[in-house]
C-alpha cells in the first residue's frame, strides 16, 4: 500500500515510510464516506455524503466524464462532507468519489478509499427556480455548519482553503467562537428547511434542543442576558472587545427572537418539542432586561460586563438594527421595561428626518438609509407591514431605503464595477478590513452579495436581476459550499473568503417571509408579542 500526500505543487508518492506513518495514523483513521450522493442545480452540481464536520476530517473529491475514469483530483478541500461544484454550463455530466483525509500541516493523508462513484448533471438556468436554490445553500451554514457540541451558529466559516491544493490551517480555533445573535437567526434557518423537505422536523427539533441545552446549562450568563461571543466547547464568553466581555443585550434580543419562534413552531407532544419549549421558557424569562436601563432610564445600554460595568457606555436609541431589543424587553413576562421607554429611548428625535434623496423621499432613518442589515436583523421575525411611522408601514420606509441605496450605486457605477446590475452595501469585511458600507463616502466599492437575497421583498425586481447577475457571471468566484461569499469588491479584485454568520443567517428566513411570510407569522402570534404590541400602539405617539 502506498500513501499519496497532496501538497501545493502536486502529488508525490512514498514508499515504505509513508506504509509505517499510515500505520501509526490507523487508530484515528476515518471511516469511508458513505451515502454519496448528488443534486443536480442549475449551473452547478452539489456532491453530499455522510461524513464528520468540525474535526480533523478533511475530504478530496474527485470528478470523472466517465464510471469507470480517469478521475481528476479536485484542487479545493472541502472541510465538510459537502462539495458544491460550479460549472458555469448546464447538461455537463460527471461522475464524482470521495475519500477522507487527515491534515498534518500543508500534507494530506488519505485515511480511507475511494467511495464508489455517483453521477450528475447539471441543469439549466431558471431565474426564478434559483430562488430557492439559494435558500438551500443557506441553510447548510446552519444544518451542516452549526458545531456538533453546543449547536449553536459559529461566527464565521470557511469551507475550502483559499490556497487552492493546501488543506486550511487553524481550523480548531476557528470553529471554537459561537455567536449568540447568529444563533438566534440560524435556528429559524431549521424551521425553512423543514419547510421544504431538506431535513426532518425531528431532525431539526434536535439540532434546535442541542443549542437550547447548551444555552440553558453551559453558556456564561449576565443577569440573564448573554455575551455576543460565546466558546462552543466550555460556554465562557469569549471578549468581542477590550471592554465587551460580559452581556450584550442587542445580541441577546436577537438570539431570543429565534428562540420564541421556534418555540411556536415547535409545538407537538413528542418529548423532544415539548422540553424545547420549555428551555426556550426558561432562557426567555430569566433574561433581566429592567438591569439594561442603567439607572432606571428611558434607554436600554448595549453592554454590561462584571469586570468593568458599563464601561462601553453605548446607548440604544435611534433607528437601526434593533427595534427587537425594544419590543422584548416590554414583552418580557418576568423583567419589563415600560412602554415609555420605546417613545423617549428608541423613538427619540434621531428616529426619522424628511429628506430626498434620488427622487425618493425619505422620512425613517438619516441620510441615505444607512446600512442595508438595518432592515433585516429585526425582521426576520417582526412582520414591517404591521408597524408603521409617519403614515407608512416599516415596509414602504425600507423599500423607499433600498430603492435609494440602489439608485445611489447605479450613479456610481463608472466608478464602481458591477454596481450597474448588482446592489448590496451594508457592514462587511472590504480589502482594508471591516467597515460599515453604504451610500456615502465611506463606499469603496464593496458588495455583499448576501444583501440583495436577504433584502429581495423590498426591491424584488432590482434583487432578482442582482441574484442572476452574481450567479451566473461571478459564481466561479463567489460559489461554495454555502451558497455565496459574504463580499467582494470587483474593482479591486478581492474577494473574502469566509462565510459570516450574523449575515449569512438572514438569508433563507427573509426569502421565506417574502414568499409565504412563515417565521413572521410564528413570532407575530406568540402571546406575549400581541400583548406588548397592543401595548405600544395603544400609545398616542404611535404612527407619529
Amino acid at each position: 500500500m502506498t500513501t499519496v500526500l497532496y501538497l501545493r505543487s502536486g502529488a508525490f508518492k512514498f514508499g515504505l515510510s509513508t506504509i509505517l506513518l499510515a500505520l501509526l495514523l490507523s487508530a484515528t483513521l476515518f471511516a469511508l464516506p458513505t451515502g454519496l450522493r448528488t443534486l443536480d442545480r442549475q449551473l452547478r452540481i452539489d456532491v453530499l455524503w455522510d461524513g464528520e464536520s468540525h474535526s480533523e476530517t478533511y475530504y478530496q473529491v474527485q470528478r470523472s466524464d466517465s464510471a469507470e475514469g480517469p478521475f481528476d483530483l479536485l484542487p479545493d478541500i472541502p472541510n465538510f462532507p459537502l462539495y458544491s461544484d460550479y460549472l458555469g454550463e448546464a447538461g455537463k455530466t460527471y461522475y464524482y468519489r470521495v475519500r477522507a483525509a487527515r491534515r498534518e500541516g500543508d500534507v494530506l493523508h488519505p485515511t480511507s478509499e475511494w467511495s464508489k462513484p455517483v453521477v450528475g448533471t447539471s441543469s439549466h438556468f431558471d431565474g426564478v427556480g434559483l430562488l430557492e436554490e439559494m435558500q438551500e445553500a443557506a441553510t447548510r451554514y446552519v444544518t451542516i455548519g452549526s458545531h456538533p457540541n453546543s449547536g449553536l451558529t459559529c461566527e464565521w466559516i470557511t469551507t475550502r482553503s483559499p490556497h487552492p491544493g493546501t488543506p486550511l490551517g487553524k481550523r480548531r480555533s476557528e470553529r471554537k467562537i459561537g455567536a449568540s445573535g447568529a444563533t438566534g437567526m440560524g435556528i429559524m434557518n431549521y424551521i425553512v428547511a423543514v419547510e421544504h423537505g431538506w431535513m426532518t422536523r425531528a431532525e431539526a427539533a434536535e439540532a434546535v434542543l442541542c443549542a437550547l441545552r447548551f444555552l440553558d446549562t453551559k453558556a456564561e450568563r449576565f443577569h440573564g442576558a448573554f455575551s455576543h461571543w460565546i466558546d462552543n466547547e466550555t460556554g465562557e464568553a469569549v471578549p468581542f472587545s477590550k471592554f465587551d466581555d460580559g452581556a450584550d443585550i442587542a445580541e441577546t434580543s436577537l438570539l431570543l427572537q429565534g428562540i420564541l419562534i421556534v418555540r411556536e413552531f415547535f409545538d407537538g407532544d413528542r418529548s423532544v418539542e415539548t422540553e424545547l419549549r420549555a428551555l426556550a421558557n426558561r432562557i426567555w424569562l430569566g433574561v433581566d432586561w429592567s438591569h439594561f436601563r442603567k439607572d432606571g432610564g428611558d434607554v436600554l445600554y448595549w453592554h454590561w460586563s462584571p469586570k468593568h460595568g458599563w464601561k462601553m457606555n453605548m446607548q440604544v436609541r435611534g433607528f437601526n438594527e434593533l427595534e427587537m431589543l425594544y419590543l422584548l424587553a416590554i414583552a418580557s413576562p418576568t423583567h419589563p421595561i415600560p412602554v415609555s421607554c420605546y417613545y423617549d429611548g428608541w423613538r427619540w428625535q434621531q428616529f426619522g428626518t424628511e429628506r430626498n434623496h434620488f427622487g425618493t423621499r425619505l422620512k425613517l432613518g438619516r441620510g441615505m438609509g444607512g446600512c442595508t442589515f438595518w432592515y433585516l436583523y429585526s425582521f426576520l421575525g417582526l412582520d414591517p407591514n404591521q408597524m408603521s411611522y409617519r403614515g407608512s408601514s416599516y415596509h414602504d420606509h425600507f423599500t423607499d431605503l433600498c430603492k435609494v441605496q440602489i439608485a445611489y450605486m447605479r450613479s456610481k457605477a463608472e466608478k464602481f464595477k458591477g454596481y450597474d446590475r448588482v446592489w448590496g452595501l451594508t457592514a462587511a469585511p472590504g480589502p482594508e478590513g471591516y467597515a460599515a458600507f453604504k451610500p456615502g463616502p465611506l463606499d469603496n466599492g464593496t458588495i455583499s452579495p448576501l444583501m440583495p437575497l436577504a433584502a429581495y421583498l423590498y426591491a424584488p425586481a432590482e434583487s432578482q436581476q442582482a441574484m442572476e447577475v452574481l450567479y451566473v457571471k461571478h459564481g466561479a468566484e463567489l460559489w461554495q459550499e454555502f451558497g455565496f461569499l459574504h463580499a467582494f469588491n470587483p474593482t479591486r479584485n478581492w474577494r473574502y473568503h469566509k462565510f459570516l454568520g450574523i449575515d449569512h443567517t438572514t438569508v433563507a428566513p427573509m426569502l421565506e417571509n417574502y414568499r409565504t411570510g412563515l417565521l413572521w407569522r410564528y413570532f407575530m402570534n406568540a402571546p406575549e408579542i400581541q400583548e406588548a404590541l397592543g401595548r405600544i400602539k395603544a400609545d398616542r405617539r404611535w404612527d407619529k
